[in-house]
């Protein structure tokens, strides 16, 4: 257990401690989760099958994103167990799992501890629990292939896509960079996300009220969880690849010169240079479309089978729950840290900073492009274990019964 850094700055002190700002911040953050703790008992939520799940969640957020922070990977996979938490035992628990989980996190000599990175991180950590409470109870992990909730998800997916669609469409003809010396270019810059955000919500509201407004057993219902299954499957491998073997992807770090290396874990792949799996566009982006292509058709006949495109839902719950989470972490990046907080997102930061984004913008971009996948994996690991759970071992959770899988 490391506790170094709990000290205050002294005048000129910069590491390993603490302003007296950031103290009281990280003593509001426990204040916290006893309030947390408090409002879980008053709900009945903390039985003792939830008390004892709840430090195995614990372990799993730390022991996997210790890892993922050691790799330097652009994801961060440390809210499994809290996605697990919230599914099973409603919004509480999973929020007060996820706090808990950065806290102790921020103490061990681990990789990603022994520093104050992850307790300023865990009321993004204490969200993401809220956020998969809520979409278990909305039937992420149980929608049905005949639910009309599904037309929700397809309006949600819409404004998604709508939204995605209107950036490459602005940054293809005026441009999206920024010039930090120029105000006017900062405001347009706001200016063009907040209409995107509209084209994206304008998208979902008229999809959701005209091809979307799906009454139960409609037989289109199953026709389109498919199809959005399959191209979701498409759009989440292309990510996934163009995140590793990009350009600037990944592997376009890992290049034998490892600032790391003089650490506790030593070089990262033993100092290996895998930079060569780093793809050149258009080669690159060539191949992630042919590998995200391959993957969706594959899916696309495996999810015409029984309940198999269920998991359609289970990923708009991840990336919504990715998107909040990247609005709330991107002031704690860029205010606290610099956008700087020495995992593997810090490349992508490095990058957006290149494209003349101020830091705040950078981290926010990074988090825009990292968060939505990351919790995407989450939801779905926790929707495979969820599927394995014995209906008997469900049952013994305050929400199990009625927000996994049947």
């Amino acid at each position: 257990m490391d506790l170094n850094w709990l000290q205050i700055c002294t005048e000129g002190q910069a590491t390993p401690c603490v302003a007296p700002i950031q103290l009281a911040y990280l003593v509001a953050l426990v204040i916290g989760a006893v309030l947390l703790g408090i409002i879980g008992q008053r709900s009945r939520d903390f039985t003792t099958a939830v008390l004892t799940l709840m430090p195995v969640a614990v372990a799993i957020n730390i022991a996997v994103g210790s890892i993922a922070f050691a790799l330097r990977l652009p994801i961060y996979l440390d809210s499994i167990g809290t996605v697990l938490v919230g599914a099973l035992a409603g919004p509480w628990a999973g929020a007060l799992t996820g706090i808990l989980s950065n806290l102790i996190w921020s103490i061990l000599p681990i990789p990603g501890g022994a520093g104050p990175t992850a307790a300023f991180f865990a009321p993004v950590a204490g969200v993401i629990g809220l956020m998969a409470g809520f979409w278990a109870g909305r039937g992420v992990f149980q929608i049905r292939s005949d639910d009309a909730r599904v037309g929700r998800f397809l309006s949600l997916a819409a404004g998604f896509a709508a939204a995605a669609i209107a950036l490459l469409i602005l940054q293809s003809t005026i441009g999206l960079t920024v010039d930090s010396a120029d105000p006017n270019s900062q405001n347009r810059f706001v200016v063009i996300g907040i209409l995107i955000v509209l084209i994206g919500v304008a998208a979902a509201w008229i999809s959701g009220r005209t091809v979307f407004d799906l009454q139960p057993s409609d037989p289109r219902i199953r026709t389109y969880l498919v199809g959005a299954t399959a191209i979701a499957a498409f759009v989440l491998v292309f990510s996934l690849f163009r995140l590793l073997f990009g350009p600037t992807g990944y592997f376009s770090t890992v290049n034998g010169k490892d600032p790391d290396g003089d650490g506790p874990l030593g070089p990262l792949f033993g100092g290996a240079d895998l930079s060569s799996l780093a793809l050149a566009d258009p080669s690159g982006l060539l191949a992630a479309i042919a590998v995200g292509a391959l993957v969706g058709f594959l899916v696309y006949t495996w999810a015409r089978r029984g309940e198999n495109s269920r998991l359609f839902p289970v990923w708009i719950g991840g990336a919504t729950t990715g998107l909040v989470a990247a609005m709330i972490s991107a002031p704690i990046a860029a205010g606290v840290f610099g956008g700087v907080t020495g995992g593997g997102t810090d490349a992508l930061v490095a990058l957006f900073r290149t494209l003349g984004l101020s830091v705040f913008q950078s981290a926010f971009a990074q988090g825009l492009t990292s968060d939505p996948l990351d919790k995407t994996i989450s939801y779905t690991i926790v929707f495979v274990i969820l599927g394995a759970l014995p209906i008997t071992v469900r049952t013994m959770y305050s929400r199990g019964e009625a927000t996994v899988v049947e």
